[in-house]
């Protein structure tokens, strides 16, 4: 490890983080991982030092780019093809209420309303 690579405490990492997740949810990110969109369990980097677990800046930020990538490869493998969308077809009842309304409209314009 560089010397640039200032260890942090887990509960540091918490208070960093965007969304404030808890200590125990990023030991769980280092401890189990995080099961991406495509399967794959992507874990934070960590180092135990004694009883104590620690994390850098550097291991966060690649793990959150990670996770993404993974999500990313998923949703491009997965992409609908985009076609152009249909009218909805309207149900039976809905048909009649249009219908209904059309047919008011044409009596007040009949009568000069």
């Amino acid at each position: 490890m560089h010397e640039q690579e200032q260890l942090i405490t887990l509960t540091e990492a918490a208070k960093n983080i965007p969304g404030r997740p808890s200590t125990n949810c990023v030991w769980r990110w280092c401890r189990k991982g995080v099961c991406s969109r495509t399967g794959e369990r992507i874990r934070l980097q960590h180092a135990r030092i004694g009883g104590k677990i620690f994390t850098t800046a550097k291991w966060l930020e690649e793990f959150g780019q990670r996770v993404a990538a993974a999500d990313a490869e998923y949703f491009d493998a997965n992409q609908p093809p985009t076609a152009p969308r249909r009218r909805r077809s309207l149900n039976r009842q809905e048909q009649q209420r249009r219908e209904h309304l059309d047919r008011i409209d044409r009596e007040l314009t009949e009568a000069g309303l």
